[in-house]
């Protein structure tokens, strides 16, 4: 029921809880989902390799396929 926009440079990581981040950026799984059930993350703030534009629309679009997968009741 959150939702964490990102507008800076610099991930802030105080407000991620128990959320597990390494080197700046939040660990997820193949399906987005963080180190908590049924969180999950995208955009630049993820481990998907690159910062770039392009690369955060595509993680935010799987990321919302694996929700939308979740919510389902899909795997």
């Amino acid at each position: 029921d959150m939702l964490l926009k990102a507008i800076g440079q610099k991930l802030n990581t105080s407000v991620l809880g128990e959320i597990q981040v390494e080197k700046g950026k939040i660990v997820i799984d193949n399906n987005y989902q963080t180190t908590i059930q049924g969180v999950y993350a995208g955009g630049d703030a993820i481990q998907s390799g690159e910062d770039l534009t392009v690369q955060a629309v595509e993680d935010g679009k799987q990321a919302a396929h694996a929700i939308d997968r979740h919510l389902r009741g899909e795997k």
